[in-house]
């Protein structure tokens, strides 16, 4: 299996109680999910929305900064050593029943993440073959990753409770009631949580988001991606560094001519007016913002079909806007590209058994050239087609660090024959109260360190 990230990057917000302008802010976040995130679950549990679960509720053993650098977590320190890294666990992290987290807790996390094969595709992915022992506090990882992508992958993996998949560390306890989430910081917890908790309402509906917004009854929240739309008074507008693109991946069947297609077409293919401010024409195949070059697919004998389906998840109407144009840009060039809206459960299924032809999703990359690789690694997270290239595994091992020669050899190997093609980057906009001070990152506003924990009232 494949890790997987739908739409959309962040969560929207619910109507809660407003609250009059002259009276000070909650001291509480008023939030929302776009989806139900389930119940949570560190082991098996997936999806934007689980995920920001976790972050609010444990603790991985590295963070990432909202510079996108590794930062000490439940790990105080490590250093790199032959095959993997050494890490020293911090003494004052506690589970919510108050036992301290050991490296046996991390052993049992590791190993049943390796062994259940109904565990997050996700986390399965970021550890790879990693082996893990150790005793006291001291924690040996090895592996065939190098040292600096294993850092840069554990941010993904928060520890549990040996034994119960439901207990984490983190800066925030969890009270679910019905359709409604309640954050309680933990005054105790080494990140010292700064503002009192967080409440979601589940508000899957756009038009009833932006009421919300605009009636001040939201601490922040994802505005509909229309252009024009400006933050309500009392709200501040950012703009988030997300690496985040909407990518067509193509099977045989469609070819890299359907590809070498898509890369004319994404130039001229959108007008600004349906952009607006969340979107741009994507430029070359792997993200320009983790510092590979602009190019394009290699030119090739393989024509593109005249008649082709490019398959989608509903529910997501801007997407679905720029897909018509995408579309009708095809037209004008002979070619009939026929969209096919699916019920996300399906798509997922039926993209990672490589049956559609043509399949656009939305996938957010960290702040790392590693995270491409899942492009051309045997069953990497990207890999939906079953690429390969028989050069290629020696490149892969060849990559010690960012920069290595054996990068730009590896992209000139996909630019010959690549199964994917970014058409669309997408810009994290998002309205926040003017009084609450928090840290836009490329991971959003919940998954770096030291994430909510890290936000403040201001006044």
């Amino acid at each position: 299996m494949k890790r997987l990230r739908l739409p959309l990057l962040l969560l929207a917000c619910a109507m809660v109680q407003a609250q009059s302008p002259n009276r000070p802010p909650s001291r509480v976040v008023q939030e929302a999910f776009l989806s139900d995130p389930g119940p949570l679950d560190f082991i098996k549990g997936e999806g934007q929305e689980q995920f920001i679960v976790q972050s609010l509720c444990g603790d991985a053993l590295i963070g990432l900064s909202a510079e996108g650098d590794p930062v000490p977590r439940l790990a105080a320190s490590w250093k790199v050593v032959k095959g993997g890294l050494d890490l020293t666990l911090r003494d004052d992290a506690r589970f919510m029943d108050g036992s301290p987290v050991t490296t046996a807790d991390v052993t049992w996390t590791f190993q049943t993440l390796e062994g259940d094969a109904s565990a997050s595709a996700t986390k399965r992915a970021a550890l790879g073959d990693v082996k893990v022992s150790g005793s006291g506090l001291l924690l040996h990882l090895r592996g065939s990753q190098p040292a600096a992508r294993l850092l840069r992958e554990l941010w993904r993996v928060q520890v549990a409770k040996a034994g119960h998949p439901e207990e984490g560390s983190g800066p925030f306890t969890l009270i679910r009631s019905g359709a409604e989430w309640t954050f309680t910081a933990r005054p105790g917890h080494f990140l010292h949580p700064k503002i009192p908790g967080l409440h979601f309402r589940l508000l899957p509906d756009e038009a009833g988001r932006l009421v919300a917004l605009r009636k001040g009854w939201l601490s922040l929240g994802v505005p509909p991606p229309e252009p024009g739309l400006t933050p309500p008074a009392g709200m501040v507008q950012l703009v988030q560094p997300t690496l985040a693109q909407v990518i067509v991946w193509a099977n045989a069947s469609a070819g890299p001519g359907a590809l070498r297609a898509l890369a004319r077409w994404r130039r001229d293919a959108f007008p600004p007016a349906l952009l607006g401010q969340s979107y741009s024409p994507a430029k070359g195949l792997w993200p320009l913002a983790l510092g590979f070059p602009d190019r394009s697919p290699d030119a090739g004998p393989e024509p593109c079909p005249t008649s082709l389906d490019l398959a989608y998840p509903s529910g997501d109407p801007p997407t679905e806007h720029l897909l018509q144009a995408l579309a009708a840009r095809a037209g004008k060039e002979g070619v009939s590209l026929k969209l096919h809206p699916m019920e996300a459960g399906l798509f997922v299924d039926q993209l990672t058994k490589g049956k559609l032809a043509l399949a656009a999703i939305t996938n957010v990359f960290d702040p790392s050239p590693w995270s491409a690789l899942g492009f051309v690694e045997r069953g990497g997270d990207l890999n939906f087609t079953g690429w390969a290239d028989s050069a290629a595994p020696a490149l892969l091992a060849g990559l010690k660090a960012p920069g290595d020669p054996a990068w730009a050899k590896l992209l000139d190997l996909w630019a010959r024959h690549p199964a994917a093609l970014p058409i669309l980057d997408l810009h994290s906009v998002l309205w926040v109260d003017a009084r609450l001070e928090v840290h836009p990152s490329s991971l959003g506003l919940y998954l770096p360190t030291p994430g909510a924990a890290g936000w403040r009232w201001t006044r």
